[in-house]
């Protein structure tokens, strides 16, 4: 007579299945060189022309979290990106790229992530506008780099959390972008 083990419950099949789904997601993680911090810069970056002629990189937007105040600090071209900035939060709409893109041609989103703990350096990378946008300013992130387009390495996000606390003032400025690049 033959003997077939006990067939195991349903709870404990599915306990199993998720273990090795986890080992094998872990896995794939472990294999890229990953970052876990806070995000603590955002800026929007483009190639603007003075009027001299002149080509010169730019940041329309520059929002920084201080962690040790919950404050927002920087600066940015309303007329340009006004709809991307609320007082909290940066993040760019399809439409609002669009235009971008239409203006200025090369439009670069830059975020930092500064590392919780450990040797690590900050992250300091352009990301696609996807990524950008999930990323929260003070928020936690697990990110990586990646090769992108134009010789470029290009964030890669693979987790985040929200910030853990809402922001209690904003200082960011307004700029003129003409005023700025002919000042240059």
């Amino acid at each position: 007579m033959s003997h077939v083990p006990d067939m195991p419950s349903r709870r404990n099949f599915l306990a199993g299945v998720s273990v090795v789904g986890a080992v094998g997601v872990a896995g794939c993680v472990s294999s890229v060189d990953t970052t876990t911090g806070r995000v603590f810069v955002k800026s929007i970056n483009v190639e603007a022309t003075a009027s001299d002629g002149n080509a010169t990189r730019i940041d329309l937007l520059t929002v920084l979290f201080e962690r040790s105040e919950n404050v927002l600090h920087g600066q940015y071209d309303p007329e340009y990106v006004g709809s991307a900035f609320d007082d909290r939060t940066v993040t760019v709409s399809d439409s609002l790229h669009e235009n971008l893109k239409n203006r200025f041609g090369d439009v670069r989103y830059l975020v930092n992530v500064a590392p919780v703990g450990g040797n690590e350096g900050p992250v300091n990378v352009a990301a696609t506008r996807a990524d950008f946008n999930e990323l929260t300013l003070g928020g936690r992130a697990t990110v990586s780099t990646r090769s992108g387009e134009e010789e470029f390495r290009h964030l890669r996000v693979h987790d985040t959390e929200p910030r853990s606390q809402a922001i209690s003032e904003s200082n960011v400025r307004s700029f003129d972008l003409e005023s700025a690049i002919d000042s240059n």
